[in-house]
């Protein structure tokens, strides 16, 4: 049985487990020592034997090293306290009584570092290991130890005293150590090798021969028992050998204290009577122990050689089986490429007989073409084995059944190699019929073509529905908030256009949403990373949010942005994004509270972490597995409360994905939820330029300049001079890309603002044939004016770019960048 501690997990649970096992240390290396010394006392002997050694080196073999002080403590209280009652002096008793402890100590620690943390006596190694280092290497040192230390406090001969106490330790530590780490796992051990008839009889017999031999005192018989305790240990094993040396030696000490047994024959006294019963003992405990540990070993092996012949016999019929029954065909062959056996499959994949391909005629059903591609893998295989090396090969390759049809098959030949040289005999192959396979790949295939052509389709519908809706978008949203600046506008109409406004605007925001995810599934987002303060971006998404939280009257607030580092490297707009979905879903979903958005930084793994926090209704935990899902709404019902197309979520978390972090929700229904993203950013190691976090003016083009508009929707172009004309800059017109081609010939403009989608010539095409010729307004700024602006990147031909639907803060913050004039150069 192995004696393994448990795992220390420093609880206070184990620290009353240390206490306890303190206290049977303590109490069982007083009792043994008083046993020791008190019985032979009575009887006129010195000690023969001595215990409690033994004792504390087993209660520390069967212990974690962790409890090993409070063991040792317990011994030292138990020896002194024992001591003190056999009447040893103080000096006495506080110099041999360590000793005695540090022997036991110094026994454990040379075992367990012979055998680590898990002793089993049933092991060779480990009783090797306990009776040479438990029970003699450490009894000698500190014995002979002790004895000197004995000899000067109270006198005798040394010689006499060393030889008596190493003999008493070994004899101690050699009885009770393996009995105690033995018989209290016997059940292990008779599992192991169950109690059998001459079992019981070989202990029982032992015991018996034991009590004759010391229970007169006429011969001397000792020579009777090494035999017997030998049959146990035979018998029985560990268990039979720890179990007979115990009782024997209980025995043999009984006895001979009473003054019976052959001991009592020897002349010379108690001494010379002590020293011949302690050899005695000692050396059946050494003879028998390790025989039993060589024993079970041997019966371990001679199992396992059973074991082991049994599952090579099944393995042998089991892999007979597979051959016979296998659905693939396993070949073997020569290094020539002879076939020398083939499976009963080959009728039901080729239409031949096994015996009928054997040799040379395996090659007559190949495909001529793929023949001379199988011989070079083969060799290339072999080649490979040559050198060491193992080369998995997996062919495919056509072949003809014996009615003429031709089929496709998969080989995986591997090298069989001689077990006794190593050298490689023949190929052994794995032939599979991959027909139908190779069928279905063939229409995988075609179908992915059309699936893929369909995905392009789909891509061009997107960009034309984006460019058909969000074009009349411009015009309803543009006129809509110019109309609401109206100063005589009356309070019903002002209502009016609010709507108008706000309906324009939940439209946009679902197109958006749409051509944000196809964009997403195409991989066609790219981030644009660059410092950033994360409050200003809190403080932003918060302030757009913050109409619609006070309309519900919920508080909106942010946390933990004390404790940010000052700028942080990520996407701005994308961040944005995924905060005002969380946000705005939390607002739209919370009726009395408030919503919360928290940011954390982590310095060690450099990673963000924004959290939005509300006091809504919650998300069930089967919800929480859907939401992230696109076209996923909780409310989904026809008479659902809250709008949306269920995409914002979506989005989130593939905008999250593709910055490399990750997205998430904790919520229980009733009690609000916490939505979450975390993604790497780096923190900004350069100081902030001074005035950085001020907030720029509002962008203006200078006055008197002229812009040329091309568009082919009247309202957009009438909403651009609108806003254009009301800051002071002169504005022409172009109904299409050749009209405004013709227009940059014939005028000079300051900036050129270019639909992409266009009748009769498109937005990058006329910008491309304006900057070839050489009119007055080639080298003015192009700038793109679409929705398709957030597909992707531009054409170089553009200067800049601002979308549809416009507002003015874009459409002029861009001209008012294109028309700034260039730095001058220095030499």
């Amino acid at each position: 049985m192995v004696v393994k501690p448990t795992s220390e997990t420093g609880s206070r649970g184990d620290l009353g487990a240390a206490a306890l096992v303190a206290v049977v240390a303590a109490l069982g290396f007083a009792l043994l020592a008083y046993l020791c010394v008190e019985t032979p006392r009575a009887y006129g002997y010195v000690t023969p034997i001595w215990l409690s050694n033994g004792f504390l080196a087993a209660v520390l073999l069967s212990s974690p090293s962790r409890r090993w002080p409070a063991i040792l403590l317990g011994g030292l209280v138990g020896g002194l306290a024992a001591g003190a009652h056999a009447g040893d002096s103080l000096l006495v008793n506080l110099t041999l009584v360590p000793l005695n402890v540090l022997q036991a100590g110094l026994a454990a620690v040379l075992v367990r570092r012979t055998v680590g943390d898990a002793i089993d006596l049933g092991r060779p190694r480990d009783m090797l290991a306990f009776v040479l280092l438990a029970g003699g290497l450490a009894p000698l040192v500190i014995g002979s130890l002790a004895a000197v230390v004995h000899t000067a406090l109270r006198g005798g001969d040394l010689v006499h005293n060393i030889i008596t106490w190493s003999l008493n330790d070994i004899l101690g530590m050699l009885c009770i150590g393996p009995a105690l780490l033995v018989l209290p796992r016997a059940n292990h051990y008779l599992r192991e090798r169950p109690l059998t008839r001459d079992g019981v009889l070989s202990v029982v017999a032992c015991c018996v021969m034991a009590l004759i031999v010391f229970g007169q005192a006429r011969y001397p018989l000792l020579f009777l028992l090494p035999p017997m305790m030998l049959i146990a240990a035979w018998r029985q094993e560990v268990f039979g050998a720890a179990l007979c040396s115990a009782l024997v030696a209980t025995i043999a000490l009984v006895l001979t204290l009473t003054g019976r047994g052959p001991i009592t024959l020897i002349q010379g006294g108690a001494y010379d009577q002590s020293l011949v019963l302690q050899l005695f003992l000692a050396a059946s405990t050494f003879i028998s122990l390790p025989a039993a540990a060589l024993q079970r070993q041997r019966r371990e092996i001679m199992a396992n050689l059973v074991k082991a012949r049994s599952e090579a016999e099944l393995s042998e019929a089991r892999y007979r089986l597979l051959a016979e029954n296998a659905l693939d065909v396993i070949a073997h062959s020569d290094l020539d490429g002879r076939m020398t056996y083939m499976s009963p499959a080959t009728y039901a994949i080729l239409g031949y007989a096994p015996e009928d391909l054997l040799g040379w005629a395996y090659m007559k059903v190949l495909h001529p073409e793929d023949i001379p591609r199988i011989a070079d893998l083969v060799r290339a295989q072999r080649e490979a084995s040559g050198r060491g090396e193992v080369m998995a090969i997996t062919v495919e390759y056509r072949a003809f059944r014996k009615d003429g049809a031709m089929i496709w098959l998969e080989s995986r030949p591997m090298l069989a190699c001689s077990p006794e040289t190593g050298q490689a005999v023949g190929v052994t192959d794995i032939i599979r019929d991959i027909t139908a396979r190779k069928t279905l790949e063939m229409e995988l295939r075609a179908a992915r073509a059309e699936a893929e052509a369909a995905a392009a389709v789909k891509g061009e519908f997107l960009a034309n529905m984006s460019h058909e809706l969000r074009t009349p978008l411009t015009a309803v949203i543009g006129f809509a908030n110019l109309l609401a600046e109206e100063p005589d506008l009356g309070g019903r109409s002002r209502r009016y256009v609010d709507r108008i406004a706000t309906g324009g605007q939940t439209l946009l925001t679902t197109i958006n949403d749409i051509l944000d995810f196809s964009r997403l599934e195409q991989g066609r987002i790219a981030l644009q990373l660059r410092p950033v303060v994360i409050a200003d971006l809190v403080a932003d998404v918060l302030e757009i949010l913050a109409p619609a939280a006070t309309e519900k009257q919920l508080a909106l607030r942010p946390l933990g942005g004390e404790a940010m580092p000052e700028r942080v490297i990520l996407d701005p707009e994308r961040v944005r994004q995924v905060l005002l979905n969380l946000v705005g879903n939390a607002v739209k979903f919370t009726e009395v509270g408030e919503v919360s958005l928290e940011a954390a930084y982590d310095n060690d793994k450099g990673r963000l972490r924004m959290s939005v926090i509300d006091t809504g209704p919650g998300v069930g935990k089967a919800d929480q597995a859907l939401i992230f899902t696109r076209f996923a709404q909780i409310d989904a019902a026809l008479n659902r409360e809250h709008g949306g197309a269920g995409l914002g979520l979506a989005i989130s978390r593939g905008l999250v994905e593709l910055m490399g972090g990750e997205i998430g929700v904790a919520s229980n229904l009733g009690q609000g939820a916490r939505f979450w993203f975390e993604i790497p950013a780096a923190i900004v190691s350069t100081p902030a330029a001074e005035g950085d976090d001020e907030a720029p003016d509002f962008p203006m083009p200078p006055p008197g300049r002229r812009v040329l508009v091309v568009d082919d929707n009247a309202g957009n172009r009438e909403l651009v001079r609108s806003v254009l004309e009301a800051v002071g800059v002169e504005v022409a017109e172009a109904v299409d890309g050749e009209d405004g081609v013709a227009a940059a010939r014939a005028g000079s403009y300051d900036a050129i603002l270019m639909d992409l989608r266009m009748p009769r010539l498109d937005g990058v095409a006329a910008a491309l044939r304006i900057r070839a010729e050489s009119g007055p307004s080639a080298k003015a700024p192009i700038i793109a004016f679409s929705a398709d602006v957030r597909a992707g990147p531009l054409d170089p031909v553009f200067d800049g770019a601002t979308p549809k639907p416009l507002t003015v803060m874009s459409l002029l913050s861009t001209l008012a960048e294109a028309l700034e004039p260039p730095e001058p150069v220095t030499a």
